[in-house]
């Protein structure tokens, strides 16, 4: 029988996954998808095999999912998709061995709590890698999950991994008509209540009007290469005359030649740019590379310093840089860091082993120095977060934005590292997740594309499409209210860790054995 077969039901389940992911195009299939990684628990419950069956499912969905990573890294590209298949089987397979020793009800509980568990460690340690949060699934589908308002993306997986495990369940059960009933019930009633609150819901909000900008210059062969005079001459090329703009958005490292952040405010690029703001009235959001050079003593050198062959030590940022009529200009440093390509993870104990080693993907290499909090920009009645790049996929730090007064969510971000693939279509839909959680409208520039304006609901307004050169004019709304989800952040997955310790240590500390 071939659902007898590991190694078939090991494809099966990678593929499914894969189908189900944003840009697959059948988000729900994932309720199905898990069904052969349960049967294969059950195959192997009482024999060896599992371990690389396992692995080669979570391999097959990390590749097909995101194997455009190779595209801005090879060697990033497979250790990234080695590790995380590997933390994913690893995950499973603890599930796997635990079972044995747990009653049935304890089992239900201990799937969903341990992978929200593993899922929220990618969120929080050092080498971060949230893309595949099971929540995530739903991304291009708003319209289901407007309940991520009180639970975030955690309620997605909740809802995937508990409704996953009960449908295995039911298939291996004969003349079970009432359980099938409470499934469907289970799966149909977000659905029906998301409904409810999409079209129900009304943008909040004083308006604003917002310039986004997209201006296509390919990072590979020519954005690092430009002087920032003609990056922002560009720019400003690109704003139309005689209309009247509150705020201007301009993508991550639009002014890509690194600037030093000691005489930033006597930069001729920066003089012009404020003088730009005044004279127009808007205010300008654009995403710049700075420095600063160490002159302190060498035994207080910084933590996230670098040191350069020309014997000296450094420090490097990946800026949003706020400029606003009458205003001094202001800065947010990029605060969560890609792994291998802006920090080394855990660096004090790799570094004796590897070095500075990091991804050069232009400008200046070396490990980046973060903001140790979100900054909130304010001009007139905007209150922008400024949200860059990779943290777009990080919703309880998007919250810590509004938490702080934002009433704009403003993600700039440069995706044409990954080419045309559907790097840039995943990394798009993810932030109509964070305009659900927190009810604020996106507006979202993105040096080669997607740009676009995302309201409060997670529905495209406007959009451009990737390798294109434009801009949107956008009517964007500043809600000031906040979500139950925004109030009290990832409440389910912290839940879930302190179920997966209790239920775990039940398992492998008493004397018991199920089977």
């Amino acid at each position: 029988m071939r659902w007898q077969n590991g190694w078939l039901l090991a494809l099966a389940a990678g593929m499914m996954m894969f189908v189900s992911w944003p840009e697959g195009g059948f988000p729900f299939l994932i309720f199905a998808a898990w069904w052969p990684l349960f049967r294969l628990s059950d195959l192997y419950l009482e024999r060896k095999g599992i371990f690389w069956r396992l692995y080669l499912a979570f391999f097959l969905f990390n590749l097909l999912t995101t194997y455009w990573i190779w595209y801005a890294t090879r060697a990033g590209a497979v250790m990234a998709l080695l590790a995380n298949s590997l933390l994913m089987n690893l995950t499973f397979w603890l599930w796997h061995k635990a079972r044995k020793r747990l009653p049935l009800a304890m089992q239900t509980v201990l799937f969903p709590a341990l992978w929200m568990s593993f899922e929220k460690l990618h969120y929080v340690w050092d080498l971060e890698w949230p893309w595949l949060t099971m929540g995530n699934v739903f991304a291009s589908t708003p319209w289901a999950v407007q309940w991520y308002a009180y639970t975030g993306v955690f309620g997605g997986s909740l809802w995937v991994l508990a409704g996953s495990l009960w449908f295995y369940r039911l298939t291996q059960k004969r003349n079970h008509r009432t359980g099938w009933v409470k499934w469907g019930v289970f799966m149909l009633l977000p659905v029906l209540l998301s409904l409810v609150m999409y079209f129900r819901y009304a943008e909040k909000g004083t308006e604003a009007r917002v310039l986004i900008l997209q201006p296509n210059i390919d990072p590979w062969t020519e954005k690092f290469d430009r002087p920032n005079s003609q990056s922002l001459a560009d720019l400003e090329s690109m704003v139309p005359a005689h209309r009247k703009f509150d705020l201007i958005v301009a993508p991550e490292t639009a002014l890509a030649r690194s600037m030093d952040l000691d005489r930033l405010g006597r930069n001729r690029v920066v003089q012009s740019l404020k003088r730009k703001a005044d004279s127009s009235g808007a205010a300008w959001l654009v995403g710049v590379s700075l420095y600063r050079i160490w002159h302190g003593a060498a035994d207080s050198v910084p933590e996230t310093a670098n040191w350069s062959k020309r014997r000296f030590w450094y420090q490097i940022y990946n800026s949003a840089l706020f400029v606003a009529p009458q205003q001094q200009p202001a800065l947010y440093h990029k605060a969560i860091l890609v792994p291998g390509a802006e920090k080394m993870p855990y660096r004090k104990w790799f570094r004796p082993l590897l070095g500075d080693w990091i991804i050069d993907l232009g400008g200046m290499s070396g490990t980046h120095t973060p903001s140790p909090e979100p900054v909130v920009f304010g001009y007139d009645s905007l209150r922008v977060a400024p949200i860059i790049c990779y943290e777009s996929v990080f919703g309880d730090y998007v919250r810590r934005y509004v938490l702080r007064g934002a009433n704009l969510l403003a993600v700039i971000s440069n995706d044409g590292w990954w080419k045309k693939t559907s790097g840039y279509r995943q990394h798009f839909d993810y932030a109509r997740l964070r305009a659900i959680e927190a009810r604020r409208d996106v507006v979202r520039s993105a040096n080669t594309g997607r740009s676009g304006l995302i309201d409060q609901r997670g529905r495209v307004v406007e959009s451009l499409a990737y390798d294109r050169r434009g801009v949107i004019d956008a009517t964007a709304h500043l809600n000031t209210g906040l979500t139950f989800y925004v109030r009290y952040g990832d409440y389910l997955a912290r839940l879930a860790v302190f179920l997966a310790g209790l239920l775990l240590a039940y398992a492998f500390l008493g004397r018991k054995r199920f089977t």
